[in-house]
């Protein structure tokens, strides 16, 4: 099963939750907000079968807003950080791949704080 995290107010097409079973919701209030942030976000920890996962990070890499956003998720040593329009899929420890998709999401001016996808 994989499991992960995204923030409702990243999406520009929310159709694409029907990929996913939501486990739980939470309602965060954020102090590190970029300036295209809104301030509360609306945290949806998810889970789905294995098999799905590229399909999954295909999918919402096509529905994440232009800016400023990403999501993650998981499964044994594989991760999967899901960028608007770009999917970094790499194993747990791989740093140069870590590094690659950091560079990608400062790009995104995804502040530096929020580039902390858990390794």
């Amino acid at each position: 099963m994989l499991t992960g995290l995204l923030l409702k107010e990243s999406l520009q097409d929310e159709n694409d939750l029907d990929l996913v079973r939501v486990t739980k919701t939470e309602v965060w209030d954020v102090t590190n907000a970029a300036p295209s942030q809104p301030e509360v976000w609306t945290a949806l920890i998810f889970e789905a079968e294995e098999q799905r996962a590229d399909e999954i990070a295909a999918a919402f890499s096509h529905a994440l807003k232009p800016e400023g956003w990403y999501l993650n998720f998981s499964f044994d040593d594989q991760l999967y950080v899901i960028f608007p329009r770009k999917v970094f899929k790499y194993l747990r420890g791989n740093q140069r791949v870590h590094q690659q998709a950091i560079r990608f999401g400062r790009a995104l001016n995804i502040p530096e704080s929020q580039l902390d996808w858990g390794e």
